[in-house]
């Protein structure tokens, strides 16, 4: 037993001799093992992936999804037909016809020019009425083409009822219907009075000149 305690005196006398001789080397050696253990701890932690958010759907109303359904199976919507307009003349006599592709020469004034119009026979003084229902885009009573309406009447078609020598007190913006006089025949086209007394009818679709008789059928 004595020997044990003269063991463990010269035991602890050696540690804190050490101790105090390198004391400060076990503490900064000890910090710089903490440093690093928790920058590699912080390290491995930045690593790991983010588990990722499963997206969430919204189930849509049963409501919405019949109508897409119907909207799919939809049909186009058919392509408007024409039905056929009245005279604008007692009589459909054709003296110059239909022809937007080749040019044309006057024998009055000797010019070259499209006759994109149909040139319908008439009586002096004849009634000229309008084809169908629609708005008058102008009117006036001079000029190379005599007397004319213009009337928009309407899905594209704009038709000019010219060659007249009266008008029937038609302005601007008013309303006609199918059959209403727009004026009174006469040999107003400057161009054409070799032709004699005849209405010069021009018809537009969509601002394309078209061949009158065609809708007259």
């Amino acid at each position: 037993m004595a020997s044990f305690l003269a063991w463990w005196k010269r035991f602890a006398a050696r540690y804190t001799q050490f101790v105090e001789k390198q004391g400060f080397l076990i503490i900064v050696a000890a910090c710089v093992g903490v440093i690093a253990a928790t920058a590699v701890w912080t390290r491995s932690d930045e690593q790991l992936p983010t588990a990722p958010t499963p997206p969430v759907y919204e189930a849509a109303p049963a409501s919405q999804v019949q109508q897409q359904s119907l909207q799919s199976a939809a049909t186009p919507t058919p392509a408007p037909t024409f039905a056929p307009w009245q005279r604008p003349t007692d009589s459909l006599v054709v003296l110059s016809g239909f022809d937007a592709a080749r040019l044309k020469r006057s024998a009055v004034t000797r010019l070259w020019r499209l006759h994109d119009a149909v040139d319908l026979q008439c009586e002096v003084g004849e009634q000229i009425r309008s084809m169908a229902d629609g708005v008058v885009l102008e009117a006036d009573s001079r000029g190379l083409l005599g007397a004319y309406v213009a009337i928009d009447h309407g899905q594209g078609l704009c038709a000019q009822y010219a060659g007249m020598t009266l008008l029937a007190g038609l302005r601007s913006g008013d309303p006609v219907e199918a059959g209403q006089v727009l004026g009174f025949a006469g040999n107003g086209v400057v161009d054409e009075t070799d032709l004699g007394v005849h209405l010069h009818l021009r018809v537009t679709k969509d601002g394309q000149a078209i061949d009158p008789m065609s809708l007259l059928k």
